[in-house]
């Protein structure tokens, strides 16, 4: 396999395949890391709220628990109207519990769409580079959303969470291997726990770096296993199988993809922190005047805290817009490099180069024809 002309070739389709970018940036925006705001992280900065149960005479711990629930959670709905009452001028009445409750089914909500956005991304993105790779034909967005939305997206899904399964089943058993003599000498004499102490510690840091080894491989195995499934159309069954053969007859450039990926993964982390201390800078400035200027027209009233409101409002998410926009961007053409890696090592190793246009799996869609599209 030809490494270097992959490579080139991946690179060649970040640039020259926009369409792709759509699905990058999609699938970065609901996979974004967010890392860099560690640096920002105030640690033990942050005022802590200490929750304890203290049991009455003659009082279980079960009604000290629910005493203290209620106790704490009128004590919280008071802080909370009390916030929205003299803070933001609100006069209204709100149970604590409703709010948490609707805003926690709204996350729900919103991981369920995340998670549908980013598998039908994927897919795309795989279905897309692996039609342009056997015609040299681009497909726009709304046929590289129709090959996304199908059930390859959904049997990537599984196939993800059974090979992920898999790889944690192994690892519990691996560590379950190492201590399970521990029983057996553990109130031994002095010597013999000497021995088995310093045996076990050695065997456990073997696991450790066993499971990050094994980690590697499960990574490149569910790559693999998706390209099966998205560009040859397999079962999930199939795909985990076809995925774990490539692995295993093909390690040296499987492996040598999955460092490229590494790198590359390396290079971003690295990149990015300067790039976002550069747009938090550019951001404050763009966001920070538009701000002042709100909350300059609203001043000069009785409360002092209506201008901070109106030009945080104001301010704060044109600093979000300025800061995220681009990191967002920048990562989605990473995924669209990364994906096309893949699907062209997929190809390399599966002898796909030579598949006739008309037997590509990925433009079985129906209604669907290949089209030229920036």
């Amino acid at each position: 396999m030809q490494h270097i002309d992959v490579l080139k070739r991946a690179w060649h389709i970040v640039w020259n395949y926009r369409a792709l970018w759509i699905f990058g940036i999609i699938f970065a925006l609901v996979t974004f890391s967010w890392g860099p705001w560690a640096l920002l992280d105030r640690g033990d900065d942050w005022e802590r709220d200490e929750f304890v149960i203290t049991t009455l005479d003659g009082e279980t711990f079960w009604d000290a628990f629910q005493r203290t629930m209620r106790t704490e959670g009128a004590e919280a709905n008071r802080a909370f109207n009390e916030l929205l009452s003299e803070e933001l001028g609100l006069d209204v009445k709100v149970h604590l519990l409703t709010v948490v409750g609707t805003m926690a089914a709204l996350a729900v909500v919103a991981f369920i769409v995340a998670k549908t956005a980013g598998y039908v991304s994927e897919t795309a993105l795989i279905r897309m580079v692996g039609a342009y790779a056997a015609t040299g034909k681009r497909l726009r967005v709304r046929q590289g959303l129709r090959m996304g939305w199908s059930r390859s997206a959904w049997r990537l899904f599984l196939v993800n969470s059974i090979i992920d399964l898999i790889a944690a089943l192994a690892a519990i058993l691996l560590f379950v291997l190492i201590f399970a003599p521990l029983p057996l000498w553990v109130n031994g004499p002095e010597g013999v726990i000497f021995v088995f102490a310093f045996l076990t510690a050695g065997l456990f840091f073997i696991g450790i770096a066993a499971v990050i080894v094994f980690a590697a491989l499960t990574s490149a195995w569910k790559r693999l296993a998706r390209q099966a499934c998205a560009v040859d159309g397999m079962g999930v069954v199939e795909a985990v199988e076809q995925g774990f053969g490539m692995v295993r007859r093909h390690l040296r450039d499987v492996g040598l993809t999955w460092l490229i990926t590494a790198g590359v993964g390396l290079g971003w982390t690295a990149a990015i922190v300067p790039l976002v201390i550069v747009l938090l800078g550019a951001g404050l400035i763009i966001g920070g005047l538009p701000g002042l200027a709100g909350a300059g027209l609203v001043s000069g009233g009785g409360s002092e805290e209506v201008p901070v409101f109106v030009g945080v409002a104001i301010g704060l998410p044109i600093l979000l817009l300025v800061l995220i926009g681009p990191l967002v961007f920048l990562d989605g053409l990473r995924e669209v490099f990364v994906s096309s890696l893949w699907t062209l090592t997929y190809r390399e190793l599966h002898g796909l180069a030579s598949v006739e246009p008309d037997h590509v799996p990925g433009l079985n869609v129906p209604g669907l024809e290949v089209a030229s599209a920036a």
